[in-house]
């Protein structure tokens, strides 16, 4: 496990749960964790479909997930880029799935985190999942 990857998972979730209130919250909060493709037009707000949907219902979801995160499998992917023009960068993508917290039933949800080639904070390019 690349603790690098673990911090920005344990950063994002508790961006989302910390923010219950609030999907505006919860997105300013966790803006520092989403890779660039995912944010809409200047930077401050995620994208729209992203908004109502994968964003949402991971910010709806993130209290079934343990904190400090359980992460029960990591899968390499054969990706080597992400993002479209502007957002484009070279890297490699890992899914890290993510375990629920006790007692609450489901498989492990796989998030993926973008590492960029030569270094940087890795950050998250999909949550589709959870």
């Amino acid at each position: 496990v690349d603790p690098r990857g673990e911090k920005v998972l344990n950063d994002f979730l508790a961006a989302l749960t910390a923010n219950e209130a609030s999907i505006d919250a919860a997105i300013k909060a966790a803006l520092p964790y989403l890779h660039k493709s995912l944010l809409g037009p200047g930077g401050s707000d995620v994208s729209a479909d992203l908004r109502r949907f994968s964003f949402k219902k991971a910010w709806e979801n993130a209290k079934f997930y343990a904190q400090p995160v359980k992460i029960t499998r990591i899968r390499k992917t054969s990706t080597t880029a992400i993002g479209f023009r502007e957002t484009a960068e070279k890297g490699k993508v890992v899914d890290y799935f993510v375990g629920k917290k006790e007692g609450v039933s489901g498989m492990p949800a796989p998030v993926k985190i973008f590492f960029p080639e030569g270094g940087g904070e890795p950050k998250i390019s999909y949550v589709g999942s959870l």
